[in-house]
């Protein structure tokens, strides 16, 4: 199969759109049903995540509104991700590019000294109207009747408990890049910002890292006020300052003398999912099963940031094929009889 290459967005096929027919005919979409899309109110699926507690570790997630787009729309927000990606993407972006990942992100501080990390509040939904046909119109140099239908249809235009909602959705496989180019100028802004003081810079959607030999005093101040002017608001509670002798956390990596390691937590959830895997009866085996697949997960995604759990990742595999196994056949049993 043929690798696909970058390019630069002059060479994207949604540069310098001029008509709605050519649209539809790039989105492969009859042009009635594209202006139907971008004019109905009905176009996604809205629910609530629960609040979440870990049983291995406790930690929390809380409770969260999802916007996800129906099937006609997601096959386009799916096409506009296509096309999108495929943008040669800056550099400090690391999240839905091909060949990076929450990895990469790390991985460009590991010789830091010392470290920043700040979370932009509500990125998705405050990522603006505005912000979105500002990257078709002036990024992507599209007619302005063009930028005007891309917005429609990749903006959720809905109600939220503070009011009238306009913002990118939730749970869209288009918003994680998207909102990388509809806030290319504020992240532009902090790459510049990062370059006047000797920093490194990286983003993965909402999380923002700053890194180097020192940092300014003053530059979580500076970080907000820029992120202010775009229309966004830093989560304060969840930035962190990391020093010299610190392990440092950059989206879920932990950075320990210079090197990329796991966590300890997830070290933790690991050693606690597989201890309550033997304790459970063989009798029991769709549990076992269940709880192997999210240690198996688990020790898959440890052996992607450390080679060391590798090992530990081709046994849970191995016995989880086993529980596989061994689960089919006791239904095989039940259907013949």
């Amino acid at each position: 199969m043929k690798k696909q290459k970058s390019y630069s967005i002059d060479q994207c096929v949604l540069y310098k759109i001029s008509s709605k027919k050519k649209l539809a005919d790039i989105l492969n979409i009859p042009l009635n049903s594209l202006m139907s899309l971008a004019k109905s109110k009905n176009n996604y699926r809205i629910f609530e995540l629960p609040f979440e507690q870990c049983e291995f570790t406790g930690k929390t997630r809380n409770a969260r509104v999802v916007q996800e787009p129906k099937k006609l729309l997601k096959a386009v927000h799916a096409r506009l991700q296509k096309l999108i990606s495929r943008i040669e993407a800056p550099k400090y972006g690391h999240a839905a590019i091909k060949g990076r990942s929450y990895r990469s992100n790390a991985s460009e501080h590991i010789s830091s000294r010392c470290l920043a990390t700040l979370d932009v509040r509500k990125f998705y939904p405050s990522t603006r109207q505005s912000l979105v046909r500002n990257f078709f119109a002036d990024q992507l140099c599209c007619a302005p009747d063009v930028a005007d239908v891309l917005t429609k249809l990749c903006c959720f235009f809905g109600a939220s408990k503070t009011g009238s909602s306009v913002g990118l959705p939730t749970g869209s496989p288009l918003s994680p890049i998207l909102s990388l180019y509809a806030n290319k100028p504020m992240f532009d802004k902090l790459q510049g910002y990062s370059n006047d003081n000797s920093l490194i810079f990286t983003c993965y959607v909402d999380d923002i890292t700053f890194s180097g030999e020192t940092l300014p005093k003053d530059i979580i101040r500076k970080v907000e006020e820029i992120v202010y002017s775009y229309g966004h608001t830093i989560a304060i509670e969840k930035t962190k300052i990391f020093r010299e002798n610190d392990t440092k956390h950059v989206t879920g990596v932990a950075i320990k003398n210079n090197k990329i390691s796991v966590p300890h937590s997830r070290f933790k959830k690991a050693r606690a999912i597989e201890k309550i895997i033997s304790n459970v009866p063989q009798e029991e085996i769709t549990k076992k099963r269940t709880l192997q697949r999210k240690l198996s997960g688990l020790l898959g995604e440890a052996g992607f940031l450390d080679s060391r759990y590798k090992p530990w990742a081709a046994r849970s595999y191995a016995d989880l094929k086993k529980l596989e196994y061994e689960f089919s056949q006791l239904y095989k049993q039940v259907d013949l009889k």
